[in-house]
């Protein structure tokens, strides 16, 4: 699931709890006005009649769009086998806390990358020392099989020999 698909789930969550703090505030009853304050108000009512057609339409379009979100919305969120109906604040609940096991399961699945990449730094540098060590033990053989080959009946001849194969292989390993 992408990040924007958070987003949006984290978006419509804020949304339903901004509404649930709303909705426990209420509205405060108001006490009786005046006359002349309602033929006023009827006036107005009349001058601001296409601004009224306007909020309406507005408030028509949010409620579409809220409605469009939280139709994507259940889309995306495992809902349950009784998915046919659904409250707004039980969709969100569910959405919020399929986010939170999202982002219990993201931590964990970086954990183990984190694991397995120093493990695979561990790797290589095991494997090139172990590439380092068996060139130098094909080194030491070669020079154990030269100084083997060497046939001599003296040890001053054996010693020489030696030498000669080992500053040999040297010369040849390094040049």
């Amino acid at each position: 699931m992408s990040t924007t698909n958070i987003a949006l789930l984290l978006q419509a969550a804020e949304y339903v709890e901004r509404k649930d703090r709303e909705a426990e505030h209420g509205y405060a009853s108001t006490l009786p006005m005046p006359d002349d304050y309602s033929r006023r108000k009827a006036a107005k009512s009349r001058k601001f009649h296409g601004n009224r057609s306007t909020h309406n339409e507005l408030e028509k379009n949010r409620r579409a769009q809220l409605r469009h979100c939280l139709e994507r919305l259940k889309e995306m969120v495992p809902v349950g086998s009784d998915a046919s109906r659904h409250t707004t604040l039980g969709l969100l609940t569910k959405a919020k806390h399929f986010i939170k096991l999202l982002e219990d399961k993201e931590r964990r699945q970086q954990a183990a990358r984190e694991k397995l990449s120093m493990e695979q730094r561990y790797l290589r540098r095991r494997l090139d020392s172990l590439t380092n060590g068996q060139y130098r033990t094909r080194v030491e053989r070669s020079i154990s099989e030269c100084s083997s080959s060497t046939v001599s009946t003296t040890s001053g001849a054996s010693e020489s020999g030696e030498s000669f194969t080992y500053q040999t292989l040297q010369r040849t390993s390094t040049g």
